[in-house]
């Protein structure tokens, strides 16, 4: 898995390419954390090439959206996500809990 941070005025964009799994999971916690503690709350995870996601990559964003529900702030959304991807989390129940766009430029309207 591959990842890059573009950093905007309120909003961060994190485009990720490859599998989420256990193994690369981690790695994306340890970078989003990092956002967090320099007071960024505003993402938008571009999945458009991700070929995959493990329960453990589900599980970080979950751990992500309970987070910001305890703090009352900050935001997550995701843009490009294959029906593939969509499918892991529609299987584990998580996909009310998120907002889909088609495409970056519709998520950041949203914001």
């Amino acid at each position: 898995m591959e990842f890059i941070i573009t950093e905007h005025a309120q909003i961060d964009i994190i485009k990720i390419k490859g599998r989420i799994d256990s193994y690369s999971a981690p790695q994306l916690e340890k970078a989003i954390t990092a956002l967090i503690e320099r007071g960024r709350s505003q993402f938008i995870i571009d999945m458009e090439e991700v070929t995959f996601i493990s329960s453990s990559g589900i599980l970080l964003f979950v751990n992500l959206f309970k987070q910001f529900l305890r703090e009352n702030e900050g935001k997550i959304a995701f843009s490009g996500v294959s029906d593939l991807v969509v499918s892991g989390f529609k299987l584990a129940g998580f996909d009310r809990l998120f907002e889909f766009f088609p495409n970056q430029t519709s998520a950041l309207d949203h914001f």
